[in-house]
């Protein structure tokens, strides 16, 4: 067990340091250097609040959209890929995290919250 422990820390590892680099690359492209943004990065990161606040929620596989929906998941990230687009950076991955919230639309829960995407990706293709 100890072992797959150490793989779903390293998935929730290497995808958050992958989406802090690539902010940084936007940051980057638009003046920003790494020392300005750590305040934000720090910030954006500390997922705490959100974890607990929503672990209860998925271990119920309740996923209304109280706080937040699926929907304007997608908005946002739409907006991520152009800002990085416009910024000359390479989109790929807000286009893959996109496809994913699209994804969860598509199976008809966009007015549910993004942490029903957990079912997204426990469905296989």
């Amino acid at each position: 067990m100890a072992a797959l422990y150490y793989q779903l820390n390293m998935d929730m590892f290497w995808t958050s340091m992958l989406s802090w680099l690539h902010a940084l690359a936007v940051a980057r492209a638009n003046g920003i250097t790494a020392e300005e943004l750590l305040p934000y990065a720090t910030s954006a990161l500390d997922l705490r609040y959100f974890l607990e606040f929503y672990t209860d929620r998925i271990d119920a596989a309740e996923h209304p959209g109280d706080v937040d929906r699926l929907a304007m998941g997608v908005a946002s990230i739409e907006h991520v890929v152009h800002t990085t687009r416009d910024s000359g950076i390479d989109p790929a991955l807000p286009q893959a995290v996109l496809e994913i919230f699209r994804r969860g639309e598509a199976a008809g829960r966009g007015g549910d919250s993004f942490t029903s995407l957990v079912d997204i990706f426990a469905a296989r293709p």
